[in-house]
């Protein structure tokens, strides 16, 4: 029944002759080991594989093909193997150069394929490579494995060094006033650099600002931004060596000023591909500030605190209704202006005024903000002083306290912005003039002179009275009066009620004279026949002061002297010269009456309106007949003007 195989499938037809044929089972088969002989672990490096084919079956197997997917193209050398007998090994190998995505994964998983042909031609001959440990099974990747030890791959483990660091610098950005102040700006730029072997992925950054008072800050719009990679890589994404950036802006508050200065910190956050998830607290850049790593960035303010005190006044006014606007007793209004000249906010603001006598009301100021000023929250008051009249003015220099946000006292002195002094008394490089308020003081002597006989006798006394009295509303000390008699009189006395006269230089000090004061001078003078009778008082002068109104610094008094002169010597003796009594200008007493007595008192002349026709005749009660001339010798006369003033009288000698 058998008949001879032809070798192609077909028989020889031929029942006979058949040879004895005794089936021999063919059984092939061969196993794969990948073995790494040259290893790596970083991007770049080569992997060189060693991949053994042993023929494992009884028949020997032709023209094996090697396939590695992940060989390095045309790097597996010794494929095909031509033959490989029962029991024989052949050596084929490959290599492989480590990308990015093997180290991310952390692993190589290689398995390479060999494909042969066996003599019986029916099937391929196929194998997985194994990694030649029988103990190893191929996990599942759920904690199990396969249950085969055989036919795993070849797995090459990378170390994953995970790393990352972030430096976050500041820029500050002026708001052109020069100054460091509130509207400022500060411009972060922050750097994530990838310092390990793998990719990071979904970086987030979380920004910490605060002020050095501790008191939280949040940047301006949206926050932090991402501007860019240095290879390429999208937002949350940072790979091995690139150095990722993001901005962030913040806009200095007044708060901040005062604090001292802002700190900022970025805490990030990224995952790799195997999920290891690694954070870095930002570092300012500086390692030569003492701290390398970790620091946050700070930015400190140059404070400035600094404070400005004007002091003016406002009109004054006439408070009292004596019509003297600033006079005695009337208020001046006193206002502050205060102002924050510095960068930080100033408390407790107070004003200071050690002016005698002056009421401050209003404050303190809580708070004074940077360029702030405050012109009304502080007055004062003060009533003008019989004193300030005197001196003319009130001089004042106010200060103004507070207190920076250190606890620190920031001062000033008060400027008179009305005062061109420009004294910087505190030397602070601004002006500390005092305030000079000039209150209306008047200075005003009257001067009256009077005289008690206006038409003396030539040969009468006179007296001059001189009042002077102060009707300003200032005290005055040494007030000159100029009292100087003219040639017409010669001085008999004076009198004053202050100070003292001299008739040398006819002046009159009074030493004190209060507002409203009157002082008396007293000046008793004969009339002579001849000289200047117009006697003229006027003010000199006043120490450290000026009359304000001279109208009435000087007045004058006139006499007008009769001219009554007695010529108490005749000669009746008929020679033409010096025949009769001759009174001078009798004849402007028409109503007179002239008298004469001898020595024991008898009358022995008397005449009405006497015309100086008398010769030395009596005509009075007689020791002598009545047209008898009287003796030569001395007789005594009464003359009797009748207007008013007391009798003259005198001695007269007739000589014959």
């Amino acid at each position: 029944t058998v008949e001879t195989p032809n070798g192609d499938g077909t028989t020889d037809g031929d029942p006979t002759n058949d040879p004895t044929v005794t089936p021999i089972a063919q059984n092939a088969g061969m196993v794969v080991t990948k073995v790494v002989t040259t290893g790596g672990s970083a991007v770049g490096d080569v992997l060189s594989y060693d991949i053994i084919v042993t023929n494992t079956g009884n028949v020997t197997l032709t023209d094996i093909e090697i396939d590695d997917p992940n060989a390095d193209a045309g790097s597996i050398v010794g494929s095909p193997i031509a033959v490989l007998a029962p029991g024989a090994s052949a050596t084929v190998t490959a290599e492989q150069t480590i990308t990015q995505a093997d180290v991310d994964a952390g692993y190589i998983e290689n398995s390479a394929i060999a494909t042969g042909d066996s003599p019986s031609g029916t099937d391929d001959v196929v194998d997985v490579s194994d990694a030649g440990d029988e103990t190893v099974e191929t996990p599942n990747g759920d904690g199990t494995t396969d249950g085969d030890p055989t036919n795993d791959p070849t797995v090459i483990t990378i170390d994953e060094l995970a790393g990352m660091e972030i430096v976050k610098t500041a820029n500050y950005v002026d708001n052109g006033d020069g100054i460091d102040n509130a509207g400022d700006s500060v411009v972060y730029t922050i750097e994530v650099t990838n310092t390990g072997n793998v990719t990071l992925n979904n970086l987030i950054l979380d920004d910490v600002l605060l002020n050095f008072d501790g008191q939280t800050l949040t940047l301006d719009g949206a926050g932090v931004e991402y501007i860019s990679g240095t290879l390429g890589s999208s937002e949350g994404t940072v790979q091995v060596g690139e150095v990722v950036t993001y901005t962030a802006t913040y806009t200095i508050q007044q708060d901040d000023v005062n604090s001292g200065g802002i700190s900022n910190s970025v805490f990030g956050e990224a995952a790799t591909l195997q999920g290891t998830v690694i954070t870095d607290t930002s570092d300012d850049g500086d390692d030569e500030d003492g701290n390398t790593e970790d620091d946050p960035t700070e930015t400190i303010f140059v404070l400035n605190p600094s404070i400005s005190l004007l002091k003016s006044f406002l009109p004054l006014e006439d408070d009292n209704g004596d019509g003297i606007a600033g006079g005695l007793d009337d208020i001046i209004r006193f206002v502050f202006t205060v102002q924050n000249t510095g960068n930080t906010t100033l408390f407790n603001v107070n004003i200071i005024d050690p002016l005698p006598g002056v009421t401050v009301t209003g404050g303190p100021i809580a708070e004074l903000d940077p360029g702030e000023v405050d012109d009304f929250t502080i007055t004062a008051t003060y009533q003008i002083t019989q004193d300030d009249i005197d001196l003319g003015i009130v001089i004042n220099l106010a200060s103004v306290s507070s207190v920076d946000p250190d606890g620190e006292f920031v001062t000033d002195f008060s400027d008179d912005p009305n005062n061109p002094e420009d004294a910087d008394i505190d030397g602070d490089g601004d002006p500390d003039d005092r305030t000079v308020t000039e209150v209306n003081s008047i200075v005003d002597i009257e001067v009256i002179k009077t005289v008690d006989i206006t038409e003396p006798v030539v040969g009468d006394e006179v007296v001059f009275t001189i009042e002077v009295a102060n009707v300003g509303n200032v005290n005055l000390v040494n007030v000159l009066i100029d009292e100087e008699l003219p040639s017409g009189y010669a001085f008999v006395s004076a009198t004053t009620t202050s100070g003292d006269y001299s008739e040398l230089n006819g002046e009159w000090l009074i030493p004190e004279m209060g507002v409203g004061q009157v002082h008396i001078l007293q000046i008793t003078a004969e009339v002579l026949g001849i000289g200047n009778y117009v006697n003229v008082a006027f003010l000199s002068s006043i120490e450290d002061k000026t009359d304000d109104n001279p109208d009435n610094d000087s007045s004058e008094a006139v006499v007008e002297p009769i001219c009554l002169t007695v010529y108490n010597e005749f000669s009746p003796n008929g020679d033409g010269i010096n025949e009769t009594f001759v009174i001078d200008c009798i004849e402007r007493f028409p109503n007179n009456r002239l008298e004469v007595y001898n020595r024991w008192g008898n009358l022995v002349f008397a005449a009405d309106s006497y015309k100086n026709d008398w010769g030395g005749t009596s005509n009075g009660r007689a020791v002598v007949s009545g047209s008898q001339d009287l003796p030569v010798g001395t007789y005594y006369y009464i003359l009797d003007l009748r207007d008013g003033t007391e009798p003259r009288n005198g001695w007269l000698y007739i000589n014959r």
